[in-house]
């Protein structure tokens, strides 16, 4: 069941990264929902701080973009 209040403090964290706030809509949304699969599997998900969930958003950013590299035909206007 997914916690509504986890994931609305998701999307007001996400909406604050300097990166992620950059990302179309759907794909905004793509990655709250990728974060919120990663983080709801945590103990006690509801009590994790938003520096850890910070931390975690650059993890995930992190991520995408070393994969990104690793594809030579990957672009930056594939909404």
């Amino acid at each position: 069941m997914m916690s509504k209040t986890l994931y609305r403090k998701l999307i007001d964290i996400c909406a604050r990264d300097f990166v992620v706030n950059k990302l179309s809509e759907k794909k905004f949304n793509l990655f709250v929902d990728k974060l919120y699969d990663d983080i709801k599997e945590w103990s006690n998900p509801m009590d994790i701080s938003e520096t850890d969930i910070i931390h975690r958003i650059g993890e995930h950013v992190s991520y995408a973009l070393s994969s990104s590299l690793d594809d030579p035909y990957a672009g930056t206007n594939k909404d």
